[in-house]
């Protein structure tokens, strides 16, 4: 691709390697471009089978230019996904350390106020994707890290922080995201050279949120450009928090949604 012909010579994440969940569509496609256009070795974590195509497409575009890649399908709800991804990322890039963790994957719920009955199926599934899989990520990545200037980079929503109605049970996934970052960045900091944020997302134009349904969600968000989000957009801040540059931001929130939530 023309990015990767116009990438810098001095590529700033050469020598990393990142796994990225989510990674075969929408924002997380074009976070693991924008990192392997910088230098970076990319494990792509995806769940579905319809995905593998994407998958191999992008193994194909990041080896031809020079980049180890690879593809790991994974059930992100189950209690043994952190040592299996970590192990396969390994063992598929070649490689014994890993920088850069970008936990990308979530999912939403069926719309729903709290005056109607908890669907307790999606519930559990929505807390152990949202949370508990980058809990046991982190945990299974703790070993293998590098010796120094490594990112954990949680992707957040400005759900967590504004009221959705409906929408309540994924606002409060989002939050324990955020509150499980700030706790990262204060245990693992010092022993495991590591910083750890997380990215603020609002209403974005993605494949699985059509241009349509973006433009509802952001009804009555005020963005600086007065425009949706577009993955690039996300991908610019992910790919800074990744490099040296970012090395004394740590337990932040950096926002990537036009100015709809303003800390």
């Amino acid at each position: 691709m023309s990015d990767f012909a116009e990438s810098p010579s001095n590529l700033p994440l050469v020598g990393k390697s990142a796994i990225v969940t989510g990674a075969t569509r929408g924002i997380g496609q074009e976070i693991a471009r924008q990192l392997a256009i910088l230098g970076a070795n990319v494990a792509l974590v995806y769940v579905s089978s319809n995905s593998k195509s994407t998958a191999l497409e992008m193994i194909d575009e990041f080896t031809n230019q020079g980049r180890k890649c690879c593809a790991i399908q994974a059930d992100l709800s189950s209690g043994t996904c952190g040592e299996s991804i970590v192990r396969q990322a390994l063992q598929g890039l070649g490689v014994g350390t890993i920088e850069l963790l970008i936990n990308n994957a979530a999912i939403a719920q069926t719309p729903a106020s709290v005056e109607e009955p908890l669907d307790q199926d999606e519930f559990e599934r929505i807390m152990h994707i949202n949370v508990r899989a980058p809990i046991l990520l982190v945990q299974a990545l703790l070993p293998h890290l590098g010796p120094h200037g490594n990112r954990i980079i949680n992707i957040s929503s400005i759900g967590s922080r504004l009221n959705f109605p409906g929408y309540g049970v994924y606002s409060a996934s989002k939050a324990a995201l955020e509150s499980l970052t700030r706790t990262w960045a204060r245990e693992l900091a010092v022993k495991n050279h590591l910083t750890c944020n997380a990215v603020l997302v609002g209403p974005t134009a993605t494949p699985d949120a059509p241009d349509s349904d973006a433009r509802a969600a952001a009804k009555g968000l005020a963005t600086a450009e007065r425009r949706l989000g577009t993955p690039r957009d996300v991908a610019d801040v992910v790919a800074w928090l990744s490099g040296e540059g970012s090395r004394w931001v740590n337990g932040d929130l950096i926002g990537s949604n036009g100015g709809a939530f303003m800390s």
